[in-house]
């Protein structure tokens, strides 16, 4: 499993969690689920850019 498959199960765990519990009582785990969230839609942001750039710089490769 890679970093991006990591990621996005942390992202949906902590989704469901804060689903399920709304109001959570742990000031902790309110941030830590945020922080997930965060980090999970970043990463995400990233590929998708490292992805459109390499795909860019293919497109102007000269062929030889």
């Amino acid at each position: 499993m890679n970093n991006r498959d990591d990621d996005s199960l942390a992202y949906e765990q902590s989704l469901k969690q804060f689903q399920k519990n709304t109001v959570q009582d742990d000031p902790l785990a309110a941030v830590k689920d945020m922080r997930l969230q965060q980090l999970a839609a970043c990463r995400l942001k990233t590929a998708t850019e490292l992805k459109a750039k390499n795909s860019q710089s293919q497109e102007t490769k000269p062929k030889i």
